[in-house]
């Protein structure tokens, strides 16, 4: 698998739903889209970044350990041990848990793939597997907060 091509074009999917998402400056499926509560919203961010973490500490290790105080966290995330698990597990449950009033066939969507991407990575699987799963993490992710996440449309803004 061309890893460079895989990680550049899902890089290049989530700059376009975001570009997209602000120019429209709301969720692309208002009829679905669930409003977050501050808690939530930051819950969600802060473990979507310790899951990109975690993955960046895996495969761009270099570029990881270029910040020197996330190596020895890097360095955790690689041993592959309980440290790993805990950092992957407790950040996959809680972004689950802040999209929880998203509608539910995205986020079982979401909730299988963050499970295959775990299972794939701690268990004896193909790395193809392994980032076919992270693909699908990376896709439900993006779709989740470009097209169900975000404030309503108001009835009364539609008619102005």
């Amino acid at each position: 698998m061309n890893q460079p091509f895989l990680w550049g074009g899902l890089l290049a999917l989530a700059i376009i739903a975001g570009v997209v998402r602000a120019l429209l400056g709301r969720p692309f499926l208002l009829e679905r889209a669930v409003g977050l509560g501050s808690p939530a919203r930051t819950v969600a961010v802060l473990s979507a970044a310790a899951l990109v973490f975690h993955c960046a500490a895996m495969f761009f290790t270099p570029w990881v350990n270029a910040i020197g105080f996330l190596r020895p966290l890097a360095a955790g995330v690689n041993a592959m041990g309980v440290a790993s698990q805990i950092a992957y597990w407790a950040p996959a449950a809680l972004l689950l848990l802040a999209w929880r009033r998203v509608w539910w066939p995205a986020l079982t969507v979401m909730a299988v793939a963050l499970a295959g991407v775990g299972v794939t990575m701690y268990w004896p699987y193909p790395l193809p597997v392994h980032l076919s799963w992270l693909t699908a993490v990376i896709v439900a992710g993006v779709f989740i907060s470009t097209a169900l996440v975000g404030p309503r449309a108001r009835p009364d803004a539609a008619r102005t």
